[in-house]
């Protein structure tokens, strides 16, 4: 691309903390805390960096992406005036967002929609849309009727030659959504809402949201109360977080509006009385509409000058202004009031006569119907005699009608040029403002085509290769009055403080301009500022609070703080702090919707998420034909704890730890099992049927994360159960011996599980060891319940820091800074020695890892004491059990 040099700064992009201010810190200013790629706010600017011309920006946050206008630079010629779009990838472009219809704010936009991979939705306001359409096509009938050939001619206007054409213009409009002031539209996400910026028909600022972040975007704006535009304000009742603000004047102030007023009509009048012709070259649409109503006004009150005529030299003036007269609504009260006078008075002059076509019935009756301006569509309609005021575009000066007017009226002293507009550096309204001595000539000395006339504006042919350049001498007076509809310095700084966003990024400046304002607005040391280069990459971290919403069940579950009227307020405020500290907890669902999240039940989310939800059962079947439900049982409480048996009648009654006998009778019929078993593990997580006599047992659980690591874990120990030294040792029957000495200890037989349960006796009457027996009077020979299904989740939890202290040694575990809970007094048995370890927590340390002694099977658990760190990680829970020295 030509002339077309990206900044170094491209490949380093900056990293920048921003502090925000209480009471909801946005943005971090920590240096060294690490950031979440998808919290940095991305700013690029394609164009308008350090420049006043094809403004474009890209703005990436979360994810989303959105472009800020697409223009082009009116000094610059084909391909070298389009913005840096060759340094992004526009397929990536959400929403393309235009602030109004000037050609470095729009102009680029066919070319973007036609000539480019762009994919996003595109968004203008209503008056925007319609002028953009008549511009763009004036603009390329202009370039196929006057092709430039002159290459050398400094800053020529051909900026639209070769871009795209009418077809492209007319093909793309249908993609241009039209939205209106002050309506929030959402697209993928992302929320944005335009708001009057005061500077053309229809310019607008946008204020975007992207997850909770919100971003004004002011574009080209004005604060000045104008005779036709509302002027741009705060929005109200919104904290903005970034601000991307033009910085056109720097720091420069304006003269008030009435004085310029005076002076511009002083020098206007000035150029009439001595035999002059006055130039004012501007933009077809925007300011020139402004001036338009200056000048009615003003040769309304003064009669004496009633016999200059105005001209309003613009092949687009007829059609735009049919546009001011269609979007009254859309401008200040001054315009409605003149608009609801006229049409007051078109229906009392209908009432009074019959007449249809009454003369002048009409005439003067809106505030855009002027009687004192004419339209000039072709300068060989122009009888250029005598004193006049010529408003002509294009505002820059490059070519066309300003330029032609300016060549031939540049050598004489009495005319005078007066720029009323800002001028962008490198065009000839720039230049002239130097007063030289001569400018060049590039709209002269054209020979007329076919024998015809020349037309207006048309470019000479001479200036290239080859050619002498032509040069007009300059003789005519030059004056400028900023009738911009820019902000100036102190409006600008005054809004940024409004405004009091943490984060400032100025854009749309000549480089001087910008670094003035940066310098004045970072000594107010409350904010960070920023002016970034054409594809300089900023990358700005803002960190935001969460916050999901409770809704639908949920939220009715919730305990609502206690009503003031209830309690005293000593209650109120201790109830308060217990919510405070202790807090609810809350399962459900979290649902994100544009970066909105709820908190919701399962059941709730077709209601308010839209989400139908669909139950994943998983089964599995394996064959245990030498393991008893009985055994499958212990071996599952031994892991799982309680394990509950569910009826072969599918009910979902449960049974009590006590009637195992009593179920398994209800399943046995003429002597074996033909009934199948139904046990619920971990609350129900995980089912399990087993079919007798096959022994198949059948496995089914909801697949989830949960779910699936129980199901993983209650499968290993069904693999295990048959060979299990537990397994084997529990299902072996008890012998009785007779010998005297030990008649005692045959009597009351004590058995130990390989755990250190609590001993157990043989009888039936209610002890631990009663053994099932059926209807025939056989016995299973399986204990009736495992002891580990009667223990709470703190005492299993102690039995594994029991057998880490075993494997590791007792000193191997060290105290945790936090304390702990006192322990309970430790149970002593007459015939053995132990150490008790109460109210201590042990780390292991990987020095002392020699194998432990052989562990003492003692079946009475100690207590457990919350807070054990093994290995450095935490772990909730007590310590409880003895080692043997």
């Amino acid at each position: 691309m030509a002339n077309k040099r990206p900044h170094a700064a491209i490949d380093t992009p900056t990293h920048i903390p921003i502090t925000r201010p209480a009471p909801a810190p946005a943005v971090d200013n920590d240096d060294d805390d690490p950031v979440d790629p998808s919290d940095e706010l991305t700013f690029i600017a394609l164009g308008g960096g350090n420049e006043v011309g094809r403004s474009c920006h890209i703005v990436q946050y979360k994810g989303k992406t959105v472009m800020l206008d697409a223009g082009i630079h009116p000094a610059y010629d084909g391909l070298a005036a389009l913005p840096f779009y060759d340094e992004f990838d526009l397929s990536t472009v959400d929403v393309l967002l235009i602030t109004h219809f000037h050609m470095d704010h729009a102009a680029s936009l066919p070319y973007v929609l036609a000539k480019t991979n762009f994919a996003g939705r595109v968004y203008m306001t209503h008056p925007t849309k319609a002028i953009y359409k008549h511009l763009m096509q004036d603009s390329v009938r202009v370039q196929n009727t006057h092709i430039s050939t002159s290459a050398t001619t400094s800053g020529t206007d051909g900026y639209i030659h070769q871009l795209f054409t009418e077809h492209d213009i007319l093909s793309t409009l249908p993609q241009i959504q039209t939205i209106s002031f002050n309506t929030t539209h959402v697209h993928n996400g992302i929320r944005f809402t335009p708001y009057p910026a005061g500077h053309v028909l229809g310019a607008c600022m946008y204020l975007i949201e992207i997850a909770g972040l919100n971003i004004l975007f002011t574009g080209d704006y004005s604060r000045e109360n104008d005779r036709h535009l509302i002027p741009a304000s705060v929005p109200r009742g919104v904290k903005i977080d970034c601000l991307i603000t033009e910085s056109t004047f720097g720091i420069s102030t304006h003269v008030p509006r009435l004085e310029r007023e005076t002076a511009l009509m002083k020098s206007i009048t000035g150029i009439l009385n001595r035999g002059g012709r006055a130039l004012l070259p501007v933009f077809a649409i925007g300011r020139a509409q402004e001036l338009l109503l200056i000048f009615e006004d003003y040769w309304a009150k003064h009669e004496e000058y009633r016999r200059y005529p105005i001209y309003y030299a613009s092949s687009l003036a007829r059609k735009c202004m049919v546009v001011y007269q269609t979007y009254i609504d859309a401008m200040n009260d001054n315009i409605r009031a003149k608009f609801q006078a006229g049409s007051a008075s078109v229906s009392a002059a209908a009432a009074k006569t019959s007449d249809a076509t009454g003369e002048n019935s009409s005439a003067g009756t809106g505030p855009w119907d002027f009687q004192y301006i004419r339209s000039l569509k072709s300068l060989e309609r122009f009888d250029d005699v005598g004193g006049c005021v010529m408003l002509a575009s294009p505002g820059m000066l490059q070519n066309g009608v300003s330029r032609s007017l300016l060549e031939r009226w540049a050598p004489d002293p009495r005319n005078g040029v007066v720029i009323t507009g800002y001028s962008v550096e490198g065009t000839m309204a720039k230049q002239i403002m130097l007063e030289p001595d001569a400018i060049p000539a590039v709209m002269t000395n054209r020979q007329p085509q076919n024998g015809g006339a020349m037309g207006m504006g048309k470019r000479a042919g001479g200036g290239g290769e080859g050619h002498e350049r032509v040069m007009v001498p300059r003789r005519c007076t030059v004056q400028e009055y900023s009738f911009a509809a820019h902000v100036d310095g102190s409006e600008n700084r005054e809004f940024i403080e409004e405004v009091g966003a943490p984060v400032v990024i100025l854009v749309h400046g000549e480089k001087h301009n910008m670094n003035r304002l940066k310098s004045r607005l970072l000594g107010l040391q409350s904010m960070k500022v920023f002016s970034p280069a054409n594809c300089e990459e900023l990358r700005i971290p803002f960190r935001r609070e969460k916050v999901a919403r409770v809704v639908g069940r949920l939220a009715r579950d919730i305990v609502l703080p206690v009503s003031p009227t209830d309690v005293s307020d000593e209650d109120v405020e201790g109830e308060a702090k217990r919510r405070r500290d202790e807090g609810q907890l809350i399962s459900g669902v979290l649902v994100q919707n544009d970066f909105k999240l709820s908190l919701m039940a399962p059941e709730d989310l077709k209601e308010f998420a839209g989400l139908t939800t669909t139950t994943i059962v998983c089964r599995q079947r394996i064959t245990l034909a030498a393991a008893g439900v009985e055994l499958i049982r212990w071996a599952l409480e031994s892991t799982f704890g309680g394990v509950t048996i569910v009826s072969s009648n599918a009910t979902k009654g449960k049974t009590n730890g006590d009637d195992t006998s009593m179920v398994k009778a209800q399943y046995r019929t003429n002597g074996h099992v033909d009934e199948k078993t139904v046990l619920e593990i971990m609350g129900g997580a995980v089912r399990l049927t087993h079919h007798a006599p096959s022994g198949e047992v059948e496995m089914e659980w909801e697949g989830n994360v949960s779910n699936d690591s129980i199901a993983d874990a209650v499968m290993a120990v069904l693999l295990s159960v048959e060979s299990s030294p537990a397994a084997v040792r529990q299902s072996s029957k008890m012998h009785a011996h007779s010998h005297s000495h030990n008649q005692h200890e045959t009597e009351q037989a004590k058995s130990y599980d390989a755990f250190g349960d609590s001993p157990v006796d043989t009888k039936q009457n209610g002890d631990a060891f009663a053994v099932s027996k059926y209807e025939d009077g056989t016995s299973n020979g399986i204990r009736k319940r495992n002891p580990h299904a009667n223990l709470t989740p703190e005492e299993r939890l102690s039995r594994l820091f029991m057998f880490l202290e075993a494997q590791f040694g007792e000193d191997a575990l060290s105290p945790l800074p936090y304390p702990l809970p006192p322990a309970p007094k430790p149970h002593h048995r007459h015939h053995q020695r132990h150490h008790h370890h109460h109210g201590r927590t042990r780390q292991i340390s990987p020095s002392r890892r020699a194998r432990p002694p052989p562990l003492h099977r003692d079946p009475r658990p100690g207590p457990g004491n919350p807070g054990r760190q093994i290995g450095g990680a935490g772990v909730a829970g007590g310590f409880g059990g003895r080692v043997r020295e």
